[in-house]
């Protein structure tokens, strides 16, 4: 809706000039029709109403009653002010402005507030550049630890690349990137290529800590040994496709959409529509994990994998607010933390689904019947944690 706000003087003989964009937003060629509010010491001008009836002269003036003038306080000299939005214009002693610098001048309305185009169009520029400052930065932590995880030196390297490639595809389609973009595609085939390695170290790392302290000791560093030489394949084929990857051409295009595409998204964005839309996905989740429990039940594969499903969505709720409360005023952070109890709390039961799943896919030397007495004591320990989970 188009909004005019000038300020014009008044003559000696009463008369209000309105100016020819005025006259064209309401649409006014002769006559037009004038009422008063005292309680707010205004008066209203329409096209078609009720009224005192007065004409407009060949130059757009307008002659104000005299008892309006009286009643106003307005006189010779006074400088008043035209505010019209849509077909409603308003005669007042100053002018709507821009809440920010002061100028009347092309003002738009943003929810109650009147803010000019420039305001705005440097609003907007400060906001994208905020956006693309923090993608950026994500971008290059991911690129280095990328770098570094095909070293092997630090099994973290692998566990922080994926997880601050997981941030960078969960905002970037929050904002609304779909996931046939190239950009989201690449991060993709990266996250998947760099999860066997990351199974196995956690596997790993796991299984030795429970050699440490567990009766069944021996049968631990068994499958330790045997998930060792399975990650060794998997990183001679990340040594070779992650680099193909996540590469120059891939840090150019990033660049590119920063420079070229990021405002494309962030300008028509609608963080409350996104984080309604987000919620609303979380709670289907949620609904299909209960569901899945009422016919299958809590402790079977379809019931750990429904629950597995509500504990990603809630990573990456928890990703979006945590990175909204650093762009924008408003407090997002407290709208992360249920997430990150989630998160939590649902991990170590998924963890345990993946190692039980990794000891049927490895061959061991150790008795059976030991064996079986460490995969029944993890699915007790699964159980537990299954039956303290409420949603």
């Amino acid at each position: 809706m188009k909004i005019v706000s000038v300020t014009r003087i008044l003559d000696d003989r009463g008369r209000f000039v309105f100016p020819e964009e005025a006259r064209k937003t309401l649409d006014l060629k002769d006559d037009l029709f004038l009422s008063i509010d005292n309680a707010k010491q205004i008066i209203h001008v329409s096209k078609n109403g009720h009224g005192v009836k007065r004409t407009l002269d060949e130059s757009g003036r307008l002659s104000l009653p005299s008892d309006y003038l009286q009643q106003l306080n307005w006189k010779s000299g006074s400088e008043i002010g035209l505010y019209i939005e849509g077909v409603k214009g308003i005669l007042q002693e100053k002018a709507p402005s821009c809440v920010i610098c002061g100028s009347n001048q092309t003002l738009l309305k943003v929810k109650k507030t009147l803010v000019c185009n420039d305001c705005i169009q440097t609003g907007n520029e400060a906001m994208v550049n905020k956006w693309a400052d923090m993608l950026e930065n994500l971008l290059k932590e991911y690129k280095g630890y990328c770098d570094d995880a095909v070293s092997f030196k630090d099994t973290e390297d692998v566990h922080k690349s994926r997880t601050k490639g997981r941030r960078l595809r969960t905002l970037i389609h929050f904002i609304g990137v779909g996931k046939d973009h190239p950009l989201y595609e690449r991060l993709k085939k990266a996250h998947d290529a760099l999860g066997k390695v990351r199974e196995e170290d956690v596997f790993i790392e796991s299984f030795e800590k429970e050699a440490e302290t567990n009766s069944y000791g021996d049968v631990y560093r068994e499958f330790t040994k045997e998930a060792g030489k399975k990650r060794d394949q998997h990183r001679k084929k990340l040594k070779k496709k992650l680099p193909d990857i996540i590469d120059e051409k891939f840090m150019s295009q990033f660049h590119s959409f920063l420079k070229n595409e990021l405002k494309n998204y962030i300008l028509p964005l609608d963080i409350s529509s996104e984080l309604q839309k987000q919620e609303k996905d979380f709670d289907k989740r949620v609904n299909n994990y209960h569901q899945v429990i009422a016919e299958e039940g809590k402790f079977t594969e379809e019931g750990i994998d429904a629950l597995h499903e509500v504990r990603k969505k809630a990573k990456k709720l928890r990703y979006i607010y945590s990175y909204l409360d650093k762009l924008y005023s408003e407090d997002y952070k407290s709208n992360s933390k249920p997430y990150k109890k989630i998160q939590k709390k649902f991990g170590d039961i998924i963890d345990l689904r993946d190692w039980l799943d990794e000891m049927d896919s490895l061959e061991v030397g150790s008795k059976e019947e030991d064996v079986q007495s460490v995969r029944n004591e993890l699915q007790q320990r699964q159980k537990k944690f299954l039956e303290q989970i409420t949603l």
